[in-house]
């Protein structure tokens, strides 16, 4: 009965791809700009082109993981069959705890949102009641079919990349004639990636779900490379539309969310309608990708429940009537509202975040290389992988260096993911 209910709930290639997009385009893109515009200037466009560049071999090497392993589990799957259980349990566990920061964050940020609107009611100032509520209403939204909640995250995407869309179609309008780059300002790029770094994160989220996917086999990988992709051409433009009509200055002090006030074309209303947009459009995008990130979680851990790898595995491992693992989705809720009770730093979650994940990233990519070995593929699928191991040993290191100003800080802040890792490895099933 599972096995039926499961193959009946597939979603679309175009589902897929949407879904992956929802999961990157976050409220990154309209924080970060402002950031990013003070330290890189008129360059700092390009750092989000910068980092699609430096993650498209990492998205190369996911897709080749999603036809190698078409089915459930994600990196978990791909580290184990390579590398062996030990290494899939640490790199599922890893992915998990990195995206169970995320949400938490996407918590935190929603608050402040809501907050800075100055929607002054009880429920929103009480931060444990607005978190609970949040958590709850994630939980629940995650439990009805994959089905309705791919259109409901379909329709909340569309929502959130409207005003990003608007503003790349004014583009032929707002061009600046006296645009310029200067190399003091290239130079300054390199500076400006943490920002665009956070905003790709996600981008292997089809491979947790390739199982609900039409012929998987073929459009998990497009979905995967498909939704990379596009999100990196939005981000780009986007970013470059607003430096041409709001200036390095004005973007540095208004921020994206406040581009509408500077469109000089004079169409009725549509100042208007996008200011009312972009705020709407913020909250959904933190919520949408909370829920995406939610749900990707919570499809991974029941894929571990189901192999066995924690003790009461069969408890873990169960789903609704529709075919959604109810058990991993309160436990994940659970788990986000204590960290949401809990949190310290954002910048120090942040950190550990980015470390948790590229470390959940390397597992995988070292099992391909050893599969691919095994298979005899072409160098030039293997050199793929190989330069996508360098490249995260790279972004581990970085990332690592950014959490913290000071040494005894870094190694301080580290204690507390050693911990997250040493109680995975506590209720991990002896084999």
């Amino acid at each position: 009965m599972k096995e039926i209910r499961m193959k009946s709930d597939k979603i679309s290639l175009t589902s897929a791809i949407i879904l992956n997009i929802n999961i990157m385009v976050g409220s990154a893109i309209f924080a970060f700009p402002q950031f990013m515009a003070s330290t890189a200037g008129n360059a700092s466009f390009l750092a989000w082109g910068m980092v699609a560049l430096l993650f498209l071999p990492l998205v190369l090497s996911v897709a080749q993981l999603s036809q190698f392993f078409p089915g459930a589990g994600g990196f978990y799957s791909y580290a184990r069959a390579g590398l062996g259980e030990n290494a899939g349990y640490l790199s599922g566990w890893l992915y998990v705890t990195a995206f169970t920061f995320v949400v938490a964050l996407e918590g935190l940020a929603l608050r402040q949102v809501l907050i800075s609107r100055c929607l002054n009611l009880h429920w929103i100032e009480n931060a444990l009641l607005f978190n609970i509520i949040f958590i709850c209403s994630l939980v629940l939204f995650n439990l009805l079919s994959l089905n309705i909640v791919s259109k409901f995250l379909g329709i909340f995407t569309l929502c959130k990349i409207l005003p990003l869309v608007i503003l790349i179609l004014c583009l032929p309008f707002i061009i600046n004639p006296s645009f310029s780059i200067s190399s003091a300002e290239i130079a300054s790029v390199p500076y400006a990636l943490p920002w665009a770094i956070f905003g790709y994160l996600g981008f292997e989220s089809c491979c947790n779900i390739t199982q609900y996917i039409e012929n998987s086999e073929k459009n998990g990988p497009r979905a995967i490379l498909l939704g990379f992709l596009i999100t990196a051409a939005i981000y780009m433009l986007f970013h470059f539309g607003l430096l041409n009509l709001m200036g390095v200055e004005k973007l540095a002090e208004c921020g994206a969310p406040a581009y509408a006030s500077f469109l000089p074309l004079n169409i009725p209303y549509l100042k208007e309608f996008i200011n009312l947009l972009i705020p709407v459009a913020s909250i959904i995008a933190i919520y949408a990708t909370a829920a995406g990130l939610l749900n990707a979680n919570a499809v991974l851990l029941y894929a571990m429940a189901e192999n066995g790898s924690f003790y009461k595995s069969q408890t873990l491992a169960q789903i609704n009537r529709f075919g959604r693992p109810y058990i991993t989705l309160f436990f994940q809720g659970l788990i986000v509202l204590t960290l949401l009770v809990l949190i310290p730093s954002i910048n120090v979650i942040t950190g550990l975040c980015n470390v948790c994940a590229f470390s959940a990233y390397l597992l995988p990519f070292v099992s391909l290389f050893v599969l691919q070995r095994e298979k005899s593929h072409p160098y030039s699928k293997i050199l793929i992988t190989i330069l996508s191991i360098v490249i995260l040993t790279g972004l581990i290191l970085y990332s690592w260096m950014l959490m913290a100003d000071t040494l005894p800080d870094r190694l301080l802040y580290t204690v507390s993911l050693v911990v997250a890792i040493g109680l995975g490895f506590i209720i991990k099933k002896r084999k």
